[in-house]
């Protein structure tokens, strides 16, 4: 994951079911948080370096070509969700928040 520079990253979830929720509500101690995802995220080459390292590599980004091309992003590869902030934008987000999100089904 540390390759994809994520702000978030959800667990118990299964792999790309951002591609499928609806608004997160993450519960702060400011009181709930709420995100509404709304578009794919494209993917850089960025993915392709080793953070560790600084080498590049193209096996990330051959792998993500295989199966996320999104054709609603002209064939871009995507993986992870741009999202706004509808609620408690000056709230802070910390590691092991509950995050709660519904499914949409279009």
């Amino acid at each position: 994951m540390e390759r994809f520079r994520a702000n978030i990253v959800l667990a118990g979830v299964e792999a790309h079911d951002e591609d499928r929720l609806d608004e997160l509500v993450i519960e702060t101690e400011q009181g709930p948080a709420r995100l509404r995802p709304v578009k794919p995220c494209t993917r850089c080459p960025i993915p392709n370096i080793d953070p560790a390292t600084a080498t590049a590599s193209p096996e990330v980004g051959d792998m993500l070509q295989t199966y996320r091309q999104d054709p609603k992003m002209n064939g871009a590869v995507t993986f992870g969700a741009n999202a706004i902030v509808i609620e408690g934008i000056d709230h802070l987000l910390r590691v092991g928040q509950r995050v709660t999100a519904n499914y949409r089904f279009e």
